[in-house]
């Protein structure tokens, strides 16, 4: 590990970091609209910011990540890779045939919703998804649900951490988010660090890089016991929940 925060230190300007939120600089909420940015990760972003090209590529819409979050120099990627913050968010224009389909998605489950209690909608306009953490026992159904839509819409259908996602069928994730960044900040090596199945697309996206030639990439899983195997399997180095990573972050 020394190694590559070795060159990261000596070279920061060409040193990206990539970091999810939920469940990397921030607890797991039991509803997404009481996250909040972990009090460590608060004192250490700022510091990294000012000397390291730093992204936050979250699940989240662009502009809800950037509020909790709320420090300068930092760029934010939202809804897995389909939008990012300039004066204003920007979305991914494959993205945009796509969206008469999520409205009638959107149209379809609030009649749905009913059969499934316990079950939230998190509506990012770009993808909906479907939240069961407050009620596991209806796993099945939310999963059966979003794939019966998918199907019948021509949808893409995305798990994750208690949550089934409809998003449009087209290869935008944080994979190619993170490699769109890199080679617009020139970047020589970058670290990316996530905690869910969508992570698993930005370590393909880091491996990608490398290939191209003359990138060395990081791929950090932050365990839990709900961490994906998919996730620790294709990471490099893993960490024990939010605080490992920030331990490594610190070293920074």
């Amino acid at each position: 590990m020394d190694n590559w925060i070795g060159e990261f230190k000596k070279d920061p300007r060409h040193s990206g970091i990539f970091l999810d939120f939920d469940g990397t600089i921030s607890d797991i909420a039991p509803k997404p609209g009481i996250a909040q940015l972990h009090p460590r990760a608060a004192h250490i972003l700022p510091s990294l910011a000012t000397r390291y090209p730093l992204c936050v590529l979250s699940g989240r819409r662009a502009a809800n990540v950037a509020e909790i979050v709320g420090l300068p120099h930092i760029h934010y990627i939202g809804v897995h890779g389909m939008e990012w913050l300039e004066d204003e968010p920007k979305i991914d224009p494959e993205i945009l045939p796509f969206l008469p389909r999520l409205d009638r998605a959107r149209q379809k489950l609030q009649s749905e919703l009913d059969e499934l209690p316990g079950v939230t909608v998190e509506d990012k306009m770009l993808t909906l998804g479907l939240h069961y953490r407050e009620a596991p026992e209806q796993e099945d159904k939310a999963l059966d649900l979003a794939q019966k839509l998918a199907d019948t819409l021509g949808l893409k259908v995305r798990r994750g951490r208690k949550v089934v996602e409809l998003r449009a069928p087209v290869d935008v994730d944080k994979g190619t988010a993170l490699g769109r960044l890199s080679h617009a900040w020139r970047l020589k090596r970058a670290l990316y660090a996530g905690d869910d199945l969508t992570d698993v697309d930005a370590f393909r996206g880091l491996r990608r890089l490398i290939r191209e030639g003359g990138f060395e990439g990081t791929a950090i899983a932050v365990l839990s016991d709900e961490t994906p195997i998919e996730l620790e399997a294709v990471a490099d180095i893993t960490v024990l929940g939010v605080d490992g990573l920030l331990d490594i972050l610190a070293q920074l």
